[in-house]
């Protein structure tokens, strides 16, 4: 059974050409695509889903990871719930932008908001750099106080789905208790 509507913004963030456009299109669609163009400013995107008998939709703001769009970033950032921020596992440099990016989120959302660590490409990766590359996002998840790191791959499909259900099992699980505390005081 069904029990509670909610809407939950999630704002998206990473370098350009990390694939976030990509991994979003796989989460919605279920389909791989190859090549994608840019994205502008910001694009939105919603799915509607059910975790545990709670429908939940999810507003997904993908937001252009070009240094240009920059300047109107942090006003789409306002009344988020929660954020991912990617970087290309096969390029770590895409991950030096994680620090802006959590900052961001933290100054114009909320300094609370939960933020996943997102790794795209997985299918990409060697196992040879797989380690290295998982030392490094976890000593971002410490450094920054993110609440996870999932490593993902648009082509494959791995973890698409695991990574917006993580978050989406957080903002649910703070809703009720939310929901708890108001319903323990109106008594």
């Amino acid at each position: 059974m069904v029990q509670s509507n909610y809407t939950f913004k999630i704002v998206i963030g990473g370098a350009g050409g990390v694939g976030k456009t990509t991994l979003l299109h796989r989460y919605l669609h279920n389909v791989f695509l190859s090549d994608t163009a840019l994205t502008v400013g910001v694009a939105f995107l919603s799915k509607e889903i059910v975790r545990d008998g709670t429908r939940a939709m999810l507003s997904l703001w993908d937001l252009g990871g070009q240094d240009r769009f920059r300047f109107l970033q942090p006003s789409y950032c306002a009344g988020a719930k929660a954020a991912i921020v990617f970087f290309d596992m096969t390029r770590l440099d895409t991950a030096t932008q994680v620090k802006e990016w959590v900052a961001m989120f933290r100054a114009h959302a909320s300094p609370n908001i939960p933020i996943i660590l997102g790794g795209t490409k997985l299918d990409l990766v060697n196992l040879r750099m797989m380690d290295s590359v998982n030392e490094y996002a976890r000593e971002l998840v410490e450094q920054f106080g993110l609440s996870s790191y999932i490593t993902t791959s648009a082509r494959t499909g791995e973890n698409v789905d695991e990574i917006f259900n993580c978050i989406a099992d957080m903002l649910l699980l703070q809703a009720n208790q939310a929901r708890a505390l108001v319903m323990t005081s109106i008594e």
